[in-house]
Protein backbone atom coordinates (compact mmCIF):
# COMPACT_ATOMS: atom_id res chain seq x y z
CA UNK A 1 0.00 0.00 0.00
CA UNK A 2 3.00 2.27 0.90
CA UNK A 3 4.19 2.49 -2.99
CA UNK A 4 0.65 3.67 -3.98
CA UNK A 5 2.07 7.59 -1.85
CA UNK A 6 4.90 9.60 -2.21
CA UNK A 7 5.13 12.92 -0.93
CA UNK A 8 4.79 16.10 -3.83
CA UNK A 9 5.99 19.90 -3.42
CA UNK A 10 3.54 20.25 -0.83
CA UNK A 11 4.72 18.24 1.78
CA UNK A 12 1.34 16.26 1.60
CA UNK A 13 0.70 12.56 0.72
CA UNK A 14 -0.78 11.89 -2.15
CA UNK A 15 -2.60 8.91 -3.42
CA UNK A 16 -1.85 7.29 -6.96
CA UNK A 17 -5.16 6.36 -8.69
CA UNK A 18 -5.84 3.39 -10.83
CA UNK A 19 -9.12 4.15 -11.61
CA UNK A 20 -10.83 7.34 -11.43
CA UNK A 21 -12.37 10.38 -12.58
CA UNK A 22 -13.11 14.11 -12.17
CA UNK A 23 -15.54 15.75 -14.14
CA UNK A 24 -15.49 19.56 -14.20
CA UNK A 25 -16.12 22.38 -17.15
CA UNK A 26 -18.48 19.43 -18.91
CA UNK A 27 -15.67 17.00 -19.49
CA UNK A 28 -14.82 13.97 -17.45
CA UNK A 29 -10.69 13.41 -16.97
CA UNK A 30 -9.05 10.36 -15.21
CA UNK A 31 -7.33 11.00 -11.84
CA UNK A 32 -3.33 10.89 -12.04
CA UNK A 33 -3.45 11.04 -8.06
CA UNK A 34 -5.32 12.83 -5.18
CA UNK A 35 -4.92 14.29 -1.86
CA UNK A 36 -7.13 14.64 1.05
CA UNK A 37 -7.09 18.44 -0.38
CA UNK A 38 -6.93 17.99 -3.86
CA UNK A 39 -6.37 16.18 -7.28
CA UNK A 40 -4.29 15.84 -10.06
CA UNK A 41 -5.71 15.27 -13.74
CA UNK A 42 -4.14 13.76 -15.92
CA UNK A 43 -4.33 13.61 -19.20
CA UNK A 44 -6.26 16.43 -19.26
CA UNK A 45 -6.51 19.49 -21.95
CA UNK A 46 -8.91 21.53 -20.41
CA UNK A 47 -10.42 24.97 -21.14
CA UNK A 48 -10.43 26.41 -17.64
CA UNK A 49 -7.55 28.27 -16.26
CA UNK A 50 -6.09 28.25 -13.00
CA UNK A 51 -8.16 30.59 -10.26
CA UNK A 52 -11.46 29.08 -12.02
CA UNK A 53 -13.68 28.29 -9.31
CA UNK A 54 -15.60 25.17 -10.92
CA UNK A 55 -18.11 22.58 -9.53
CA UNK A 56 -16.59 19.09 -9.73
CA UNK A 57 -18.02 15.51 -9.32
CA UNK A 58 -15.13 13.58 -8.18
CA UNK A 59 -14.98 9.61 -8.02
CA UNK A 60 -11.91 7.14 -7.13
CA UNK A 61 -11.46 3.53 -6.29
CA UNK A 62 -9.17 3.07 -3.12
CA UNK A 63 -9.12 -0.14 -0.99
CA UNK A 64 -12.59 -1.91 -0.14
CA UNK A 65 -14.54 1.28 -1.42
CA UNK A 66 -15.61 3.78 -3.66
CA UNK A 67 -15.31 7.43 -3.06
CA UNK A 68 -17.89 9.12 -4.75
CA UNK A 69 -18.79 13.40 -4.25
CA UNK A 70 -19.43 16.59 -5.53
CA UNK A 71 -18.22 19.69 -4.47
CA UNK A 72 -16.42 22.86 -5.68
CA UNK A 73 -12.97 23.16 -6.18
CA UNK A 74 -9.96 26.11 -7.20
CA UNK A 75 -7.83 25.44 -10.01
CA UNK A 76 -4.82 25.80 -9.39
CA UNK A 77 -2.58 24.58 -11.99
CA UNK A 78 -3.56 24.30 -15.61
CA UNK A 79 -0.79 22.96 -18.13
CA UNK A 80 -2.10 22.05 -21.54
CA UNK A 81 1.57 21.32 -22.50
CA UNK A 82 2.19 18.50 -20.12
CA UNK A 83 -2.02 17.53 -20.17
CA UNK A 84 -2.27 18.52 -16.76
CA UNK A 85 -4.77 19.81 -14.32
CA UNK A 86 -4.68 20.43 -10.77
CA UNK A 87 -7.24 21.65 -8.05
CA UNK A 88 -7.82 21.94 -4.60
CA UNK A 89 -11.04 21.03 -2.70
CA UNK A 90 -13.74 24.10 -1.17
CA UNK A 91 -16.79 23.95 -0.29
CA UNK A 92 -17.41 20.17 0.62
CA UNK A 93 -19.87 18.99 2.89
CA UNK A 94 -18.94 17.56 6.40
CA UNK A 95 -19.34 14.26 5.79
CA UNK A 96 -17.84 13.94 2.74
CA UNK A 97 -14.85 15.52 4.72
CA UNK A 98 -14.87 13.29 7.43
CA UNK A 99 -14.66 10.46 5.01
CA UNK A 100 -11.87 11.38 2.90
CA UNK A 101 -10.16 12.29 6.26
CA UNK A 102 -10.36 8.97 7.32
CA UNK A 103 -9.12 7.49 4.59
CA UNK A 104 -5.86 9.55 4.59
CA UNK A 105 -6.00 9.50 8.39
Amino acid sequence: MLANWRRDRRRELREEVDLGTVEFGGQSYPVKNWSSTGFLAAPCQCKGREGDNVDIRFHVEVPGATMRFECKAILVRVDNSRGEAAGVFTMMDPETRVRIAKHFG
